[in-house]
């Protein structure tokens, strides 16, 4: 049975020249071989499909590209606009943080200060307020109305850190009902993780407007 599938599969034709593997691949997904693409995979950087062909549905005319560039300069509007409203935030004024936003994720980065420590080591607090944080703005990047909070948001810490940066680098995860997930990750200035978070995020009834920063 397996012999007659390979068989099937090379669909090898004769020519003059002997006998060549059949060079027609149609669409891997549905097993059809029409001449027309199916639209069903995502094309890769290239514009080709899963079969190795251009993808029709991989192309893009000017008006195409215009529209994705004025959605991109308009969300990176977005993320800057959000990343100021951070920055200028009463509450960032103690942890003096650096912030960078794109599409879905976030990371905050906390330079340590003495005035952190407890122990020889950085309070818990401050990985989990940059990690709720990260997490809270990666949300917030795909939400451009209305600011987002926590409504619960755990965290497990693996090592301390008493030295260097602290970076919380979160994503958004998914939606479940109302609620928005995201997933966030503290690492130190080498990279070596020291913590991990996850929570659920809601809409608040604060705009995002010029009064909280948000300029």
């Amino acid at each position: 049975m397996e012999t007659e599938k390979a068989e099937k599969k090379l669909r090898k034709v004769s020519t003059r020249s002997g006998h060549k593997e059949y060079t027609y691949l149609g669409c891997p997904l549905t097993r059809n071989r029409a001449a027309w693409c199916f639209r069903l995979c995502a094309p890769n950087p290239e514009g080709k499909g899963r079969c190795g062909r251009v993808a029709p549905h991989g192309l893009r005319g000017h008006i195409a590209e215009s529209i994705e560039r004025f959605n991109e300069r308009q969300a990176q509007v977005h993320y800057t606009k959000l990343e100021h409203a951070y920055l200028k935030a009463p509450a960032s004024e103690y942890y003096d943080p650096g912030v960078s936003i794109s599409e879905g994720e976030a990371e905050v980065v906390v330079e340590i200060q003495e005035k952190f420590l407890a122990g020889g080591a950085v309070h818990d607090s401050v990985g989990y307020t940059a990690m709720r944080d990260a997490a809270a703005l990666a949300v917030n990047s795909i939400v451009e109305d209305i600011l987002i909070a926590a409504t619960d948001f755990q965290v497990q810490f693996s090592r301390p850190v008493a030295k260097g940066q602290l970076v919380a680098h979160a994503r958004v995860m998914g939606v479940s009902g109302e609620h928005y997930l995201a997933e966030a990750v503290l690492a130190d200035a080498d990279g070596t993780e020291v913590a991990r978070g996850n929570g659920a995020f809601l809409p608040t009834e604060t705009a995002l407007s010029p009064e909280i920063g948000y300029e």
